[in-house]
């Protein structure tokens, strides 16, 4: 006899590219959750990602919707707070886009707020998820490759319009809050959240005023790491950890991005070199599937920590003091 699965009613708000692409195919294909209602301040937008017709112009509305459970926030960064603390507040669990803040004390106010209201709460870092993340972690655990010397990890993209949310510093945009939360944060939660020691930022800005191109060198674990973000450099992803016995390189220029299509993961060690390959996934649906189960009481899940957020906006801050200084 099969499951009876009751799924998790979700609504959004924010209608643009992200939902479309991301969790709007995601929930579509999932048993896990369904999308409910929409909010955008397009009306059509809005409409045309809702499945059943249920839209709103006023994302109050949304949250006070009582047959929404769950929000899915994919707004302008610099929204993202006060719009999950507004509906956690109205008695919402909240998933939301990257960066989860713009600095440290947003995230600790809305961790606070989390407690309180004893809602979830969870930043959408869809590749976390991905089955070809989650082994090169495992493997580098395990310590195949031995001591873990150095990481290198990079994100960027280019052609991005002046006019995109994406260039505007008031907005939350700029290269490291884009882009960081994949390449910077990778070396942070691979090495287990161990004391980090920047050496060296640099950054150049794009003409609007905020940071195009980061490059950060930082010691972590023992380890040196360099990460690179940029939104005006040709499209470049890659994820490689050395060690004292050997490699762990994501093969592909799809390191942080994989979705829907097959990838590969290269281990050279004291046999030669191995090629572990991973089945098209969607990650976002995994990510999304996970928060549902949660939601629903199931153990079979893992939930992205609100202390992990925390570290990754301490170090964002850290390497912003060191650009301006």
């Amino acid at each position: 006899m099969s499951e009876k699965i009751t799924p998790v009613r979700w609504g959004f708000i924010g209608a643009g590219m992200i939902a479309k692409k991301a969790l709007y195919p995601a929930l579509r294909n999932s048993q896990w959750g369904e999308i409910y209602a929409v909010a955008g301040k397009d009306g059509d937008r809005a409409k045309a990602l809702s499945p059943s017709g249920r839209f709103y112009t006023d994302y109050q509305e949304l949250i006070d919707d009582p047959n929404v459970e769950a929000v899915y926030i994919s707004l302008p960064n610099s929204l993202h707070i006060p719009w999950s603390i507004k509906a956690m507040r109205a008695g919402k669990d909240v998933l939301c886009e990257k960066p989860l803040a713009m600095n440290a004390q947003e995230v600790r106010e809305a961790r606070a707020v989390a407690k309180e209201t004893g809602r979830l709460f969870m930043e959408a870092s869809w590749n976390r998820w991905h089955p070809r993340t989650k082994r090169l972690a495992e493997i580098v655990r395990s310590g195949e490759v031995g001591k873990v010397e150095r990481i290198k990890t990079c994100f960027t993209y280019d052609g991005l319009p002046d006019d995109n949310i994406r260039a505007f510093p008031e907005l939350g945009g700029g290269g490291l809050y884009d882009l960081g939360p994949y390449s910077v944060a990778a070396p942070i939660w691979l090495m287990n959240f161990a004391p980090t020691e920047i050496t060296k930022a640099e950054v150049a800005w794009h003409h609007v005023g905020s940071d195009e191109t980061v490059r950060v060198e930082f010691s972590i674990g023992g380890a040196k790491a360099e990460a690179i973000t940029s939104m005006n450099v040709p499209s470049t992803l890659y994820f490689e950890v050395f060690g004292s016995d050997g490699a762990v390189v994501m093969g592909g220029n799809d390191a942080f991005n994989s979705h829907n299509q097959p990838s590969t993961l290269e281990i050279y060690g004291k046999h030669g070199k191995r090629v572990e390959k991973f089945d098209a996934c969607d990650p976002y649906q995994l990510m999304a599937d996970d928060f549902s189960k949660k939601m629903r009481g199931r153990s079979d899940c893992w939930i992205m920590s609100l202390d992990e957020s925390l570290v990754f906006a301490q170090f964002f801050e850290a390497v912003f003091a060191k650009l301006t200084k």
